[in-house]
C-alpha cells in the first residue's frame, strides 16, 4: 500500500510540475603519460653543467560543461554555460574560471556576455595546434575575455563574423581587449582569420586561477622587508595577435597551413620595448581504417625588438598516431621535438618551450601516450 501511495504521488508531481529549461552536461576526459628530455630543475652539477634530466610525468584533464537553454516567447533562445577543468590545478582551477556566460540568440545572430573564450585563441588551439603543436601554435599567451561581450553573425555566403570586447574589471585604468574573426568555407577549403589586441595591459596567460582575464600590472620583484610583490603598471602597454589559416582534405589526407603574428609592447622600467614574432605552420593527417598518422612542422622567427634581431627562434616537429577505440574514445602516441636558437633564453615567449626547463638553451623532446574520450 505504501509503494502505491508513493507511486501515485510521483505521477501527480510529474503531471503538475512546471516546465523547466533544458539542462545538459558534456565534456571530455584525457589521460596523458609522457617523458620529456632536458627537463631539469635549473640547478648545476659540480662541473657547472645544467641539470637536464629526462622526467616522466602525467596529466589528467577532465573538462565538465554544464549547459542550459530556454526558448523565449519572442522566438529567441537564452543559453548559458558553466565550465571547469578538473584535476589540472594550475589551469582553470575554480568553477566558472574556464567559462561562465549567458547568451541570447536568434535569426539575427547571438550576443554572449561573461567569461568566454577568445575565438582567435580557439582558432590557434584547434585545428592548427592539434597533433603535436599545443605548446607552440596553440599557446599565443592568452585564452579569452573575463568580462566580455561578443556578437556572432548568422551565416552569410558560408562565413560567420564574430566581434568581441572585454570591459576589464571595471576600473578606469583596467586594460581592455577586443577581437574580430571571420571563418567559413570556399568550396572544399575552410578559411580561419582572427585578430586579437590588448590596450594598456597584457593577457593573463594560460588561463590560470584568474580565468580568462587581463592584467594592468605585472610583478617585477619582491620587497625584501615586507615580502610583498613589487608591481609595475602596464599602462601604455600593448599586445596583439593575428592568424590566417586554411585547411581542407584531398581523399584521405587532411592539410592544415597557417601564418600568425604575435606582437608585445610592454613597459620595462618606464620604456616600452616592442617584440614581434612570426609563426608558420604546415601539417597533414592521413586516415586509414581506425588509424590516423599526422606529421607537421612549425617555425617561429626570432624576435625583432626594435633594437636587435637575436637568435632566439624555434622550430617544432610534431608527429601523432591516433587509433580509434570507439566512436567516443581514442588512443594516441605523440612525439614533439623543439629546436631552439642559441639565445632562446632571451625570448619573451620562452614558456613556449615548455617541454624543456624554463629558459633552456637546449633542444627538447616530448614522447606522450594517452587516451581521450568525449561525453
Amino acid at each position: 500500500m505504501f509503494k502505491r501511495v508513493l507511486l501515485a504521488a510521483a505521477v501527480a508531481a510529474a503531471v503538475s510540475a512546471p516546465a523547466f529549461a533544458e539542462v545538459s552536461i558534456s565534456g571530455s576526459a584525457e589521460m596523458d603519460f609522457f617523458a620529456r628530455t632536458n627537463n631539469g630543475d635549473g640547478t648545476k652539477d659540480a662541473a657547472g653543467n645544467d641539470n637536464t634530466t629526462t622526467k616522466f610525468l602525467q596529466e589528467i584533464a577532465i573538462v565538465v560543461n554544464v549547459d542550459g537553454k530556454d526558448k523565449l516567447d519572442n522566438g529567441s533562445t537564452l543559453s548559458w554555460r558553466l565550465a571547469q577543468k578538473v584535476a589540472t590545478d594550475w589551469r582553470f582551477d575554480s568553477f566558472g574560471a574556464r567559462e561562465a556566460w549567458i547568451a541570447y540568440g536568434g535569426d539575427w545572430g547571438s550576443l554572449k556576455f561573461g567569461n568566454q573564450w577568445s575565438n582567435t585563441y580557439l582558432i590557434q588551439d584547434w585545428p592548427y595546434a592539434s597533433k603535436g603543436f599545443s605548446g607552440t601554435m596553440g599557446e599565443p599567451g592568452y585564452t579569452g575575455f573575463g568580462s566580455g561581450i561578443s556578437y556572432t553573425s548568422p551565416s552569410f555566403g558560408g562565413f560567420n563574423l564574430q566581434a568581441a570586447y572585454d570591459f576589464g574589471n571595471g576600473n578606469k585604468d583596467a586594460p581592455t581587449a577586443y577581437e574580430v574573426t571571420l571563418q567559413g568555407a570556399i568550396g572544399p577549403v575552410n578559411l580561419d582569420m582572427g585578430y586579437f589586441a590588448v590596450e594598456d595591459g597584457a593577457p593573463v596567460s594560460h588561463g590560470g586561477s584568474k580565468g580568462n582575464n587581463l592584467t594592468g600590472e605585472r610583478k617585477i620583484g619582491t620587497d625584501a622587508v615586507t615580502g610583498k610583490d613589487i608591481m609595475e603598471s602596464l599602462k601604455g602597454g600593448k599586445f596583439s595577435n593575428w592568424i590566417i589559416g586554411a585547411r581542407g582534405s584531398i581523399a584521405d589526407v587532411a592539410i592544415r597551413a597557417a601564418v600568425r603574428n604575435i606582437t608585445s609592447e610592454v613597459g620595462t622600467a618606464g620604456k616600452n620595448v616592442k617584440a614581434d614574432q612570426m609563426g608558420y605552420l604546415l601539417s597533414g593527417t592521413y586516415g586509414f581504417g581506425k588509424n590516423a598518422l599526422s606529421l607537421g612542422y612549425m617555425h617561429q622567427t626570432a624576435e625583432k625588438d626594435g633594437e636587435s634581431h637575436s637568435d632566439n627562434d624555434f622550430d617544432t616537429i610534431g608527429f601523432q598516431w591516433d587509433y580509434s577505440l570507439s566512436k567516443n574514445t581514442g588512443a594516441f602516441l605523440q612525439i614533439r621535438h623543439n629546436m631552439v636558437g642559441k639565445n632562446w633564453a632571451d625570448n619573451e615567449a620562452a614558456w613556449q618551450n615548455a617541454d624543456g626547463k624554463a629558459g633552456s638553451k637546449d633542444n627538447s623532446t616530448r614522447i606522450l601516450v594517452g587516451t581521450w574520450t568525449g561525453f
